[in-house]
């Protein structure tokens, strides 16, 4: 007898003994639940779940897991034209159990198991032990009803899981874990502060300007009552719109012994700028459109970063500089700050985001390179990156930061080349590592000179535009700046 003999009768033996199974009583409710998982119903409904009302990481959990269980759904689909393996015969099988008395489809492999365990794989690497132990759990009820029902022989449902476990590796390398979105980029403890639970010699200043036209947002209303509630010794400064936000930041920091403030990354910005200045703790309260260095820290929303201050950890972060300003994040030169400039022009009118998505546009189709000297090398900038530390990615976007101390600045510029600079640099960009990328460099550095030919000599830093010097120096302060982190954090 034939190995594919010898599998097959292996098979149907195992199928006969799986499908008679069970006590009668569960018969009715086993075709209800193998119909629940047609179309992957229940793992959009999980991923919908954990993006509405999940943080960053569980956001990403839920890209993760749902894009291996399409993969995995994909791949089947495809497996299955390419098969011809009939469907079993379950008119031995209870009817009252089995969904479907007929089923044109051919049943190598199982396209819902394959779905299911992609699912629960891609929750595994980083959702909470309960979430993933109700994926696993599902993924487990999905393989054994497909067989149990009668719809698919046990050898199908393994090539199932096969192709749902390497669905769920690649989402894995497309999508990684990124531990920071839990506990934070490391940085230098600073041990406990020695503060008052309730606020008492507090300065909270509150921007309600930070994230206007964005969804993310908290009425500022909700963001005081959320901090009077918790610390009720505070003094909290809303900011108007004719307020000078540095002289109130400086005057705050100066009158305090702890600085907080709400807002988003250029609010926090001028909070970092003045705790730094008067060597103040800061607490980043986040409450702006991005929230890029909050997300950083680990303070995911309002609600953590006030149980950061009532746990009392601290930690010292690099802070970078440039032309006699602070940057958290990013410095950057080229065709983003003339972005950032149209899109802060247009935002009062039509909102923040489509400001942005309009300013983009405008600028893809009428972006130059910026003549600029940088480091001695004369070149055409489309766009350049100075980041605070190095960020995670190598790719041509940056995004993430293991580390807050490593005392790097982060360089990515893009430059122009003749011929047929625009067609080189969407070359460069869309390519990414499988390109020579002769006019994209990455460096780390401690310090950078860039002299800009024409004017205005603009530069976005920390999402803010400003206009620089006729050279400007970019610089590091390593450990510079006490912030609060959330607490049992690894390598802090």
């Amino acid at each position: 007898m034939s190995l594919k003999r010898r599998l097959q009768k292996v098979d149907k033996k195992v199928y006969d003994r799986v499908t008679g199974m069970g006590p009668p009583i569960l018969d009715p409710y086993t075709p209800k639940f193998v119909q629940a998982t047609d179309n992957m119903a229940p793992w959009f409904l999980m991923s919908a779940t954990l993006t509405a009302t999940g943080g960053p990481r569980l956001r990403r959990t839920a890209l993760r897991a749902i894009l291996a269980a399409g993969t995995a759904n994909t791949v089947s689909a495809v497996v299955k034209q390419l098969s011809n393996r009939s469907r079993p015969d379950n008119s031995a099988v209870p009817r009252a159990r089995s969904p479907y008395r007929s089923y044109p489809s051919t049943s190598f492999p199982s396209g819902h198991t394959a779905a299911a365990v992609a699912y629960a794989g891609g929750i595994m690497s980083d959702a909470p032990r309960p979430l993933a132990a109700l994926a696993v759990t599902m993924a487990g009820a999905v393989a054994f009803s497909r067989v149990h029902s009668g719809v698919h022989y046990p050898g199908d449902v393994l090539a199932g899981m096969a192709i749902g476990s390497g669905a769920a590796l690649l989402a894995r390398m497309v999508v990684p874990h990124r531990p920071e979105l839990l506990f934070g980029a490391g940085a230098v403890p600073e041990g406990e502060a020695d503060v008052d639970p309730e606020g008492s010699g507090m300065t909270v200043v509150v921007n309600p300007r930070s994230a206007a036209g964005a969804v993310p947002s908290l009425p500022v209303t909700d963001v005081t009552s959320r901090v009077a509630r918790t610390l009720p010794k505070a003094r909290i400064l809303p900011l108007s719109a004719e307020d000078d936000v540095a002289a109130v930041m400086d005057q705050a920091a100066r009158t305090s012994e702890v600085l907080a403030v709400a807002g988003g990354d250029g609010t926090v910005n001028a909070g970092a700028h003045a705790s730094l200045e008067h060597d103040r703790p800061l607490l980043v309260l986040p409450d702006g459109t991005l929230n890029n260095f909050a997300r950083t820290l680990g303070l995911t929303s309002v609600d953590v970063a006030l149980r950061a201050f009532t746990d009392r950890q601290l930690a010292r972060v690099d802070v970078g500089e440039v032309d006699g300003r602070t940057f958290l994040n990013t410095a950057s030169f080229g065709s983003y700050p003339r972005m950032v400039h149209r899109r802060d022009r247009w935002a009062d009118r039509i909102g923040k985001w489509p400001a942005f998505a309009l300013a983009l546009w405008r600028d893809l189709l009428e972006v130059s390179p910026t003549a600029a000297v940088v480091d001695g090398e004369p070149t055409k900038v489309w766009w350049a990156f100075v980041g605070n530390c190095q960020y995670r990615t190598h790719a041509r976007v940056p995004a993430l930061r293991e580390r807050l101390d490593d005392g790097w600045l982060d360089v990515r510029v893009l430059t122009a080349r003749e011929p047929f600079p625009r067609l080189r640099a969407l070359s460069d960009v869309l390519l990414g590592r499988f390109s020579r990328g002769e006019g994209y460099s990455e460096r780390l550095t401690t310090g950078l000179s860039l002299a800009i030919r024409g004017e205005p000599r603009l530069l976005a830093v920390d999402g803010e535009v400003m206009e620089g010097s006729e050279t400007v120096v970019f610089t590091k302060r390593r450990a510079a700046l006490r912030v609060f982190v959330p607490a049992l954090s690894p390598g802090r």
